[in-house]
């Protein structure tokens, strides 16, 4: 009997009648820390809506470049101290740092939070370059401090359902892995602005290739393409080819140019997990086994509502003395972006110096 033939018949004599429920805390349990904020824009303002609507986790600080900028988020957000430097904010009293600037401001704002002895969830991607991600997580080691890349995807409920299917083996031996993801995005001021960053692989492309990795440990990029914008010249779309060790193959695609599906799969020789759109938000998971049964896990689609999830993890770990999160080690952080410098090297776009 074939390997293949022994795991379809273990499968079969489990009797799958339900997907495993989410393993995560209770949001208004557990330690409670006084958050400090480095940036004002757009995904600072999700993040302290979250933790004050969800949790009983508390924002005490804010900073901007900008001293009126920081008052204006500070008012809104009932923020005690608002600083006009980030020097000023890791000085405060805040028992945590959330660096939610610029992608490639990441490091010198996350190392400046490290050397004030402040613990870090930074931005993903935690930078966009090899070498410097590796700076602060050696950084980071040296001072003993907790450091974590803000992957909301794989601390929330629907990521834990995820984990445990594939832990339990629902789905067999994993095959192909495939993710999308796709918003157009040509009138965003920064998006696709190349200067400061901009384009498919760090605002969007981090997603699908942290997705594939976290499924398929130890990818390598096989082939990627690109099509740049017309206007702004940084590489709005992009599509690459990877595989592991064994053959194992996973795409990936992303796009600023267009909406697209932006769901994913992993498929096995018992069964396919599917991750309807947006399959990085909270929302359900369907397990589709070859005979035509499905398995489902439902949670409301609250978006970006639900990034307090990802700060009760830092606060977990921050409690338990660890310096890294098992939802989000540091190796995976640089294999994501290895995979990301790839694509690039491939693609033939680069990032600005600075």
């Amino acid at each position: 009997m074939s390997a293949e033939q022994n795991m379809r018949g273990a499968a079969s004599s489990r009797g799958w009648v339900e997907l495993p429920r989410p393993q995560v805390l209770d949001p208004h349990s557990g330690p409670s820390l006084r958050w400090a904020i480095l940036g004002s824009g757009w995904i600072a303002n999700q993040f302290v809506q979250a933790l004050r609507a969800s949790t009983n986790q508390r924002v005490v600080a804010v900073g901007s470049r900008s001293l009126a900028r920081a008052q204006e988020f500070a008012a809104a957000h009932d923020i005690e101290h608002a600083y006009g430097s980030y020097e000023e904010v890791v000085a405060s009293e805040a028992d945590v740092v959330y660096v939610a600037t610029g992608h490639l401001d990441h490091l010198a704002h996350a190392a400046l939070a490290l050397e004030a002895g402040k613990p870090v969830l930074v931005e993903k991607p935690m930078t966009p370059r090899l070498a410097d991600t590796m700076a602060l997580a050696e950084l980071a080691c040296s001072k003993g401090l907790f450091v974590m890349e803000a992957v909301w995807t794989l601390a929330l409920p629907r990521f834990s359902v995820v984990r445990q299917v594939l832990e339990q083996g629902m789905l067999g031996e994993v095959v192909e892995v495939h993710a999308n993801l796709g918003e157009r995005l040509v009138d965003h001021h920064r998006a696709l602005h190349p200067a400061q960053g901009g384009g498919a692989m760090n605002d969007l492309g981090t997603y699908p290739l942290m997705f594939v990795n976290e499924v398929l440990p130890g990818l390598r990029v096989l082939a990627a393409g690109g099509q740049r914008h017309a206007v702004h010249g940084s590489v709005g779309q992009f599509h690459a080819i990877l595989a592991d060790e064994a053959g194992r193959q996973a795409t990936v695609t992303a796009s600023m140019l267009a909406d697209t599906p932006s769901t994913a799969y992993i498929a096995g020789t018992e069964a396919t997990l599917i991750l309807e759109s947006p399959f990085y938000h909270p929302g359900p998971v369907t397990v589709r086994f070859h005979d035509g049964r499905e398995l489902h896990y439902d949670e409301p689609r609250l978006a970006h509502t639900q990034l307090f999830w990802e700060a009760l993890e830092v606060a977990r770990c921050i409690d338990a003395g660890l310096t890294e999160s098992p939802l989000r080690p540091l190796d995976q952080s640089l294999a994501s972006v290895a995979l990301m410098e790839r694509c690039r090297a491939l693609m033939g776009d680069p990032l600005p110096d600075v």
